[in-house]
């Protein structure tokens, strides 16, 4: 009775382990250039699975608003790479009490006080921006990720970043995640639609990104003289840029 006991302990506890652990790793971006793309590698081992996903999580600094997702190409051996999209033209914001509550925990304010986050936020022409990677399974379940990391957005000649043909494909055709539902039907919070053609909704849902698709057709509207009328059976709607619901920054 003992034996089978144990046995069966043993057995249970092999059952509950992971099956093998990975080491996710990143080297990061030295900056982001503003209003211009960039582009982002990481590494793990062993290899993820088929259907697991490599991440790339993203988001300005900013006291509302959450992360987004864009997931990363494979190219062997456990390596990946994606582009970030274009950060837009943002001041950044001072720290408050309540704001300072939320951003004392982050990974990158390990060894740092709230004076010089204070300090740094004035150093600071564009609004900065902070970024994860992760791995996840088909259910969406969290297998291994980075330290959350912060990023200085620069203008364009201070932060020299080259794309190679590939990533500038991909700037041009990119597929956007969101983490909840306030940020269906808005812009990305703070980051330009410039190369946003889709959206990945918070339930997994593929589909047509309609607020930068409906800039573009903006963007494309023909000068019309007086008194021109428009190509019969031709509808064009006029939508005015929304602000996204304010919701608290994610972990």
């Amino acid at each position: 009775m003992y034996r089978t006991t144990a046995i069966c302990t043993v057995w249970l506890a092999l059952l509950s382990a992971p099956a093998w652990s990975q080491e996710l790793t990143t080297d990061g971006v030295s900056c982001l250039p503003n209003e211009a793309n960039a582009a982002i590698t990481a590494a793990i081992a062993p290899e993820i699975s088929g259907s697991d996903e490599m991440r790339l999580y993203f988001r300005r600094l900013n006291p509302t608003g959450a992360f987004y997702w864009v997931e990363m190409n494979p190219t062997g051996a456990g390596s990946y790479w994606t582009v970030f999209p274009r950060p837009e033209t943002r001041e950044q914001r001072e720290l408050t009490d309540e704001w300072w509550e939320i951003l004392q925990s982050r990974d990158w304010m390990k060894g740092h006080d709230r004076q010089w986050l204070s300090d740094y936020f004035e150093t600071q022409v564009h609004e900065l921006a902070e970024y994860y990677v992760s791995t996840v399974d088909v259910n969406g379940r969290e297998l291994a990720r980075t330290p959350t990391l912060l990023v200085e957005v620069k203008d364009r000649d201070e932060c020299r970043l080259g794309l190679d043909p590939f990533q500038v494909g991909q700037t041009r055709n990119l597929t956007v995640g969101e983490m909840t539902q306030a940020q269906h039907g808005h812009e990305v919070f703070h980051w330009l639609c410039d190369g946003i053609v889709s959206r990945v909704s918070f339930e997994g849902i593929l589909r047509e990104d309609e607020f930068c698709r409906a800039c573009v057709v903006a963007g494309w509207l023909p000068v019309v003289p007086a008194g021109a009328a428009l190509i019969a059976g031709t509808t064009i709607e006029k939508r005015e840029p929304r602000r996204a619901s304010e919701v608290q920054p994610g972990n």
